[in-house]
Parts: C-alpha cells; sequence; structure tokens
C-alpha cells in the first residue's frame, strides 16, 4: 500500500506541475503585454520572415507572429512596440501571401479583414515582396509588403 501510495502522489505531482498539461496559463510571460485576452511578445533581435514566425511557435502551442485583427488591436500594438523597442527597425507581423498571387494570409489562421498599409501598399516591388511589417515611419500603425528574407525585429501573440 506504502508504495503504491507513493508512484500515485509522484504521478498526481507530475500532472500538477506540468506546464504543458491542462488548463492555458492566465498570465503572460514576464516583459509580455497581456491585453484583451491575448499575449504580445515584441523582440528586438532581427530575423527574417520565417525564422521569426518559427520563433515565435517555439513560445508554445497557438503562439505566432502576431495578427493585427482591428484598429483598437493596431493601436495596442503599435504602442507596445513603440515603448519596447531598441532599434530602428521594421517589425515583422504575421501577415503573409504565401502563394504570390496577393492573397494575404495571417500565420494563426485568423480571418482577413483588418487593413492598415500606407498609401501605394502593397506594391510587390519586383514582383518578390510577400510579407508584412509594421513602419517604422508611421510609428508602427501602419503595414508595408517587403522581402520576407529582411531582417526585422518581430510581435508574437498568443491567445490565452
Amino acid at each position: 500500500m506504502g508504495f503504491s501510495m507513493y508512484i500515485g502522489l509522484c504521478c498526481l505531482g507530475i500532472l500538477i506541475t506540468n506546464p504543458f498539461l491542462g488548463a492555458k496559463a492566465a498570465s503572460c510571460p514576464r516583459d509580455w503585454l497581456q491585453k484583451q485576452g491575448n499575449c504580445y511578445g515584441y523582440f528586438d533581435n532581427k530575423l527574417d520572415w520565417d525564422a521569426a514566425e518559427l520563433e515565435c511557435q517555439s513560445h508554445g502551442p497557438g503562439c505566432h507572429l502576431a495578427s493585427i485583427l482591428s484598429p483598437q488591436e493596431a493601436a495596442l500594438v503599435s504602442a507596445y512596440v513603440r515603448d519596447k523597442r531598441e532599434s530602428s527597425s521594421q517589425v515583422w507581423i504575421g501577415l503573409r501571401d504565401i502563394s504570390g498571387k496577393r492573397r494575404w494570409r495571417w500565420a494563426d489562421e485568423s480571418t482577413f479583414n483588418y487593413k492598415a498599409w500606407v498609401a501605394g501598399q502593397p506594391d510587390n516591388y519586383k514582383h518578390n515582396e510577400h510579407c508584412v511589417e509594421l513602419t517604422n515611419y508611421s510609428g508602427f500603425k501602419l503595414w508595408n509588403d517587403d522581402f520576407c528574407s529582411n531582417q526585422n525585429a518581430y510581435v508574437c501573440k498568443y491567445q490565452l
């Protein structure tokens, strides 16, 4: 009886303390912004779009480069980036034209309805701009399509 009780308590302890089992965390990691049921993380290290998306995914299930789905969320992300940034880099978000046919999709598969393009964008310069960045010169409020191979800071997002 003593040994089986010990094993049972050990298993219970593993279930309770394992962060990958059970309910999602109720709060965001340190230095991330928690608003409107989402966590946002800004990273100033420069990566191309694909590497930035993989880095976001490494933060846990459902974490991707940020989708921006409304003017309110755009203002929130813009203020957060301006507060956190350490360089003058543009900032990757999770919008991409995977097919090269101007069919924009969010990395987290959210519906693409809200748009905040810089005037004249997207322009698909040299027929090779398939990833979207927040522009420094707009205070990180407006979007530009750019080469996915460019090295930018990035914003990750996941739902609580």
